[in-house]
């Protein structure tokens, strides 16, 4: 093992979101004697947050850690590859969320298990036996299969740095897993919760239960979002920090239908703070300017009203949405149903052949709405098929 003299250096990538990625070798000798040069990259950071010298004087530091680390491949471990560079590449992409779960699948399930085993002894029959184990001790698919796709990834990854010939994870397969509960809150379950609540309270969970948006969405929704009969995504919320511009997939940033019941209630909350600055949160906490955390909001605000009622089943926004979609199957086509959840993906026969209407998305929200809440709709619903 050796280390030279040497700066690497550094390029610019990416094509939406440009950010500075760096380049440098590491020279390692086998057991014979034979020296080889492997080369390594690194994302540096996001060139907007970034200038090329910082990046430079960043991949000096890197490149100094690295040759002060070296190993021989022979003892790299997975656990050891995954700490020093598979995550520091990988997770400067990463969204805020993205990072959380994946840094936490990666941290107790995969380095548990294979941590200590090294790369070069990495093979399919570990990597399947793995992700059975995992069913066998009752995980969701979910969460399996996140696992096969990060294990794939870091020994990808592994490969591109030649430290193994190929990638033992590339056609593993998820074993059985238990069945996820999805839970729905029946109509007048739901609709005696949302009654039950105070006016901020009631707005927020009526807007993630008609207008099906995600607690990021919600928190993260500013005065301005607010355009007369839908909101529009400006940015999300996330662990009590504001993310502007932000969203979960680029058709997440879209106008969202307000349903005429929530009207009067939110603009009565907007009256109620008339000289608030546009850019401010619609539902502020405490604290000025920090987001309200979805967690926080359910455990005190959502959780012991349902309990006082004697809901049994667990309310939480995922089951919100969820109640919505299964709702929205009475009154509307799947294709504005998919408009409204904004999801990205349909059947392919409704991608091509079915095309979402502006007036049978308002006229799906606001007959769910209505119906949910008991209200006699205004205009006759046909069902569009």
């Amino acid at each position: 093992m050796r280390t030279r003299h040497q700066d690497g250096w550094v390029e610019e990538r990416g094509s939406r979101t440009k950010i500075w990625y760096g380049h440098y070798y590491v020279y390692v000798r086998d057991e014979s004697g034979t020296e080889t040069r492997h080369h390594r990259g690194v994302n540096l950071g996001e060139k907007a947050k970034l200038r090329k010298w910082e990046a430079v004087e960043k991949l000096k530091g890197i490149i100094k850690a690295a040759q002060q680390n070296q190993v021989a491949p022979s003892e790299i471990t997975l656990g050891w590859y995954v700490r020093e560079r598979f995550l520091p590449m990988r997770s400067g992409g990463w969204r805020p969320s993205t990072k959380a779960s994946t840094t936490n699948n990666i941290e107790h399930q995969i380095v548990p298990a294979l941590g200590e085993v090294p790369l070069a002894e990495i093979d399919k029959f570990k990597c399947q036996t793995f992700l059975n184990s995992l069913a066998e001790r009752g995980y969701s698919f979910s969460v399996v299969d996140h696992c096969r796709i990060m294990l794939k990834a870091i020994l990808e990854e592994a490969v591109e740095a030649e430290l193994i010939g190929k990638n033992p994870a590339r056609h593993l397969v998820n074993p059985e897993t238990r069945e996820p509960s999805k839970p729905v809150l029946p109509k007048d379950e739901a609709r005696a919760l949302l009654n039950a609540l105070p006016l901020k309270d009631r707005l927020i969970a009526m807007i993630a239960s008609f207008c099906a948006m995600r607690p990021g969405e919600i928190f993260g929704l500013q005065r301005s979002s607010f355009r007369g009969d839908h909101f529009f995504v400006q940015g999300t919320a996330w662990c009590g920090t504001l993310q502007p511009g932000k969203a979960k997939t680029k058709g997440s940033k879209a106008a969202v239908v307000i349903p005429d019941v929530i009207l009067p209630l939110l603009k009565a909350w907007l009256e109620a703070s008339p000289g608030a600055s546009p850019d401010g949160l619609l539902f502020p906490s405490n604290r000025p300017g920090i987001p309200i955390r979805p967690e926080s909001w359910l455990r005190y605000r959502l959780e012991p009203v349902a309990k006082r009622l004697g809901i049994a089943s667990k309310v939480n926004f995922q089951v919100l949405r969820r109640t919505f979609a299964t709702n929205a199957q009475e009154f509307g086509n799947p294709k504005a149903v998919q408009a409204h959840l904004r999801h990205s993906n349909i059947s392919t026969t409704m991608d091509i052949y079915t095309q979402p209407v502006a007036d049978n998305v308002r006229q799906l929200v606001n007959a769910v709405a209505e119906n949910v809440m008991g209200i006699a709709p205004q205009t006759p619903l046909r069902r569009v098929q």
